[in-house]
């Protein structure tokens, strides 16, 4: 093991000097994959494939999430609340949770009142409520909607 240590010791310094070193006057053109600029349908479509693998007709039965986003009945009524203070008329059923339309209408109206604007934002407190950004349980979820967004 001493030997391999002292060998390692002595390779590694020699390695990186002997190695071609980067132009500092040159750069170099690498693509950037970064999900800051995409749009929100994007995102929208992303979340779609991760909640319901873009079925309208998918049921959780357990938690009763159902449609493409998965939408349960606490977020129809939060919905509802925030129309209430917002001095609308309109109104969603559970029932209008099945409708793609109808349930997208219902995630833009949740983002915009908790002013949700990257997509790390809407995907993490779509998954964990109006504080799910900072929840540590949430990290795993953008994980996959990132993935559907680099698809």
């Amino acid at each position: 093991m001493k030997n391999f240590l002292a060998i390692a010791a002595l390779f590694v310094p020699l390695t990186a000097a002997i190695a071609p070193q980067p132009d500092p006057g040159r750069s170099i053109d690498l693509p950037i994959i970064t999900v800051e600029h995409i749009s929100h349908d994007d995102v929208v479509q992303a979340i779609i494939l991760v909640e319901s693998s873009g079925n309208d007709a998918a049921h959780r039965v357990s938690e009763d999430a159902v449609g493409a986003l998965q939408i349960r009945r606490t977020m129809v009524r939060d919905v509802n609340r925030i129309l209430r203070r917002n001095g609308s008329t309109v109104r969603y059923s559970y029932n209008d949770r099945w409708i793609r339309e109808l349930s997208i209408e219902m995630f833009d109206i949740y983002c915009e009142h908790y002013n949700l604007t990257t997509p790390e934002e809407k995907a993490r407190c779509w998954n964990g409520g109006p504080k799910g950004i900072y929840k540590l349980c949430t990290q795993r979820y953008w994980e996959k909607v990132k993935k559907e967004l680099r698809g």
